[in-house]
């Protein structure tokens, strides 16, 4: 049975979740759940720890939700890509103010994606240049990996859950 009842448990969720995604890179789905996971993590870390602790809250420099989602962008700049694949997923329109999202599939040498399996891309449109096409995987192993960090510095945990894809 499924009871997240702490942000280490959402955690803990988000890694599973990442590593399905891994095994399955190809799957918009897991994709998704992964961003949504790890996008809804910082009202668990807020509501469940942050919220009521004053002294990293001071530290942080945080005194809300949104000042610590912020914070969190300015630690973490592909966060805000994360965060529009979430959103935009939960209630299929993109974040006020920010450039759209587009998902497609990528293609590859040897058919749809590598070795004929496809792949989720980030369209970050005309003005990305010839960055414009970003592999979804990427932008959630950087938010991933900020998480784990995050939960490392600052709710330190010997018995952190950690992806069998962080190596370090």
């Amino acid at each position: 049975m499924f009871d997240p009842l702490s942000c280490r448990d959402f955690y803990a969720m988000l890694v599973e979740d990442f590593d399905d995604f891994m095994a399955e890179r190809h799957s918009a789905r897991r994709a998704w759940h992964c961003a949504i996971t790890a996008y809804h993590l910082h009202e668990w870390v807020w509501g469940d720890w942050l919220k009521g602790n004053q002294p990293m809250r001071d530290t942080l420099k945080t005194n809300s939700r949104e000042e610590f989602l912020r914070w969190i962008e300015s630690h973490c700049v592909w966060f805000t890509y994360i965060q529009q694949l979430a959103i935009g997923a939960k209630h299929f329109v993109r974040v006020p103010g920010s450039q759209p999202i587009h998902v497609g599939y990528g293609q590859g040498a040897y058919g749809l994606g590598h070795y004929g399996c496809g792949y989720l891309l980030l369209d970050l449109g005309e003005g990305a240049g010839d960055e414009r096409w970003q592999m979804a995987a990427n932008y959630l192993e950087v938010v991933v990996r900020f998480w784990r960090d995050f939960f490392r510095e600052y709710l330190t945990d010997p018995n952190l859950p950690v992806s069998k894809h962080h190596t370090d």
